[in-house]
């Protein structure tokens, strides 16, 4: 079996040992890149939320975070980063392969208190739409931009975000009999909109689901 995953070698190295093992072929190519855009923390911030590890790399090469502030992230994998940036997360979403439930999760968790959104210029806002336009401040930190590049055909496809979606369509197609897992409900949306059937939603968007779906559903012939 092939597959494809819209992620760098550097950040799959766990998949590439997985397949490996199985003795199928793994393609990892991220169809995107990024580039910092100047920002501040507004002073009523109370909170800041990230929901990818970029919004954290980016935040943490531009400023430090203010005194006594709170902090919430998107799931566990996003907080594995934080923590590694000696920063513990007061919220971390359940599933974060469904934002609109880690919304309303935070939306209870942080009451009436200002929020900031450090994002992606392409981020949908999922989370952040949960709450009052009052009670926050969405700022994009960073460019998401395309890196089109022809993949050779697969029998799976694994697709981390729309904007890799967005990439990869306009110099591939998928394959009539391959199928599709998306890296969350955004993602799914995104390609439902664009008439590709999907076979899998990750819902928690963590490695362990992914490898434990794999090995569910697909032996080695």
């Amino acid at each position: 079996m092939k597959i494809f995953i819209s992620k760098a070698n550097s950040d799959c190295q766990w998949l590439h040992s997985f397949c490996e093992e199985k003795k199928w072929s793994l393609v990892s190519e991220s169809l995107i890149e990024f580039s910092a855009i100047d920002f501040k923390v507004p002073k009523q911030a109370e909170v800041i939320f990230f929901s990818s590890k970029n919004g954290i790399r980016y935040f943490l090469e531009e400023c430090q975070l203010p005194a006594g502030i709170q902090t919430a992230c998107i799931g566990r994998e996003t907080a594995k980063i934080m923590k590694k940036n000696g920063i513990i997360p007061d919220f971390i979403g359940d599933k974060s392969g469904d934002p609109v439930s880690v919304g309303k999760e935070f939306l209870a968790f942080v009451g009436e208190k200002n929020v900031f959104f450090p994002t992606s210029n392409q981020s949908l806002h999922t989370v952040a739409n949960q709450l009052p336009e009052n009670q926050k401040t969405v700022a994009s930190i960073y460019e998401t931009n395309t890196v089109s590049k022809k993949i050779e055909e697969g029998d799976l496809y694994i697709f981390s975000s729309p904007s890799n979606v967005r990439s990869f369509l306009l110099e591939n197609k998928i394959p009539k009999n391959a199928k599709v897992i998306a890296w969350g409900n955004v993602t799914a949306h995104f390609l439902f909109d664009h008439d590709i059937e999907v076979e899998y939603i990750l819902e928690t968007s963590q490695k362990k689901e992914l490898l434990g779906y794999l090995t569910q559903q697909f032996s080695i012939k």
